[in-house]
């Protein structure tokens, strides 16, 4: 906090103290009407209400923050007692001095009474002092709990998306060292492709949304890229329907899905293919990904492989209660189907 946003908070909070403590005052004066009441009660009541306000903040800044907070108990105790019976001596000695050296020729109750008298404003002091700061503490502890859990979701979320990168990285470097080796006359386009998805994941990707365009563009680029390795017999299709113009997701989400697909629906040996789509309407978005399982391997479980995991992960933190995963695998086709609650 800035020093200036500081000082106006403290000022701001003394304000709001000051006119707390007029208005108690106050309160007793609108409501009586006899003369010498009210004038008894201004004689006793500003005072009063000075050690009474000096009781509790007594407690509020030194008492229980100091003593109760850190579970110091007798001391918490001790310093109340001490206080209260501090009060009692200033409110008989007030009295004594109003009584006789005025000549008020009126009987007075004993001054012992005095100091019993003020056990129940004291008491009261105490119960507001320690409720209001107790709940300020517990409000402010449950404020950090949630800065913590805010700072430990980023950090888990940043560890993820790193984890991807690397991955992603592999597989495509992979592909473009094979079109190398053959000669390819792709390898230039391929390089291309790569440098377009790394400016995408060195720049936009640091963002905690994108657009939705961008994230398509994406996906078309790595899928292009893909395309450049493998056989015009397999059959790979992107389709889109609706439009991700103004739409905003969290960047790298779909492509560990893409990029599973590919890793293990892609078969030399026999005829494979890739569906890939992506419905978009106002507020939802599905995205679903189909291929074929290749029957000389085994089939990929829906917990392994270290993409597939972290967007699960990802999606349970980015979108709880509002996404919809399923995962299926018939033995021919792994299927996937995914629905995201969206924001413009």
């Amino acid at each position: 906090m800035e020093i200036g946003n500081l000082h106006n908070s403290k000022f701001f909070s003394v304000t709001i103290h000051v006119l707390i403590w007029f208005f108690i005052f106050l309160v007793p004066l609108i409501f009586i009407e006899d003369p010498v009441a009210r004038r008894h009660f201004m004689i006793f009541g500003w005072y009063f209400f000075l050690i009474i306000a000096a009781y509790f903040y007594l407690n509020y800044l030194i008492l229980i923050p100091r003593f109760l907070l850190r579970k110091k108990i007798f001391l918490f105790i001790l310093f109340l007692v001490l206080g209260w019976i501090t009060i009692g001596l200033i409110d008989i000695a007030y009295h004594y001095i109003y009584f006789n050296c005025f000549f008020i020729k009126r009987p007075h109750p004993p001054y012992y009474k005095f100091l019993i008298f003020t056990i129940y404003p004291a008491l009261f002091a105490l119960a507001v002092s320690l409720s209001i700061r107790i709940t300020g503490y517990w409000l402010k502890a449950e404020k950090q709990k949630k800065e913590m859990e805010n700072e430990k979701l980023i950090s888990e979320l940043a560890f993820l998306k790193s984890q991807i990168n690397p991955h992603f990285l592999f597989n495509v470097l992979n592909n473009i060292c094979s079109l190398a080796r053959k000669k390819s006359d792709d390898t230039e386009n391929a390089i291309i492709k790569l440098a377009q998805i790394m400016r995408y994941m060195l720049s936009d990707s640091k963002n905690e949304k994108v657009g939705l365009e961008k994230e398509v563009e994406y996906l078309n680029n790595y899928i292009e890229l893909q395309k450049l390795r493998i056989s015009d017999k397999v059959d790979i299709q992107f389709q889109i329907e609706g439009s991700p113009d103004s739409k905003m997701i969290e960047p790298l989400l779909l492509i560990p899905f893409v990029e599973n697909a590919f890793k293990y629906g892609i078969s030399y040996l026999e005829d494979s293919g890739i569906y890939i789509g992506l419905r978009i309407l106002e507020d939802r978005l599905f995205f679903s990904v189909e291929n074929k399982i290749r029957k000389k391997e085994p089939s990929m479980p829906v917990e392994s492989g270290i993409g597939l995991k972290n967007v699960i992960r990802r999606l349970d933190l980015l979108y709880p209660g509002q996404h919809k995963l399923t995962i299926q695998d018939n033995g021919e086709n792994y299927i996937v189907n995914l629905e995201i609650k969206i924001k413009e």
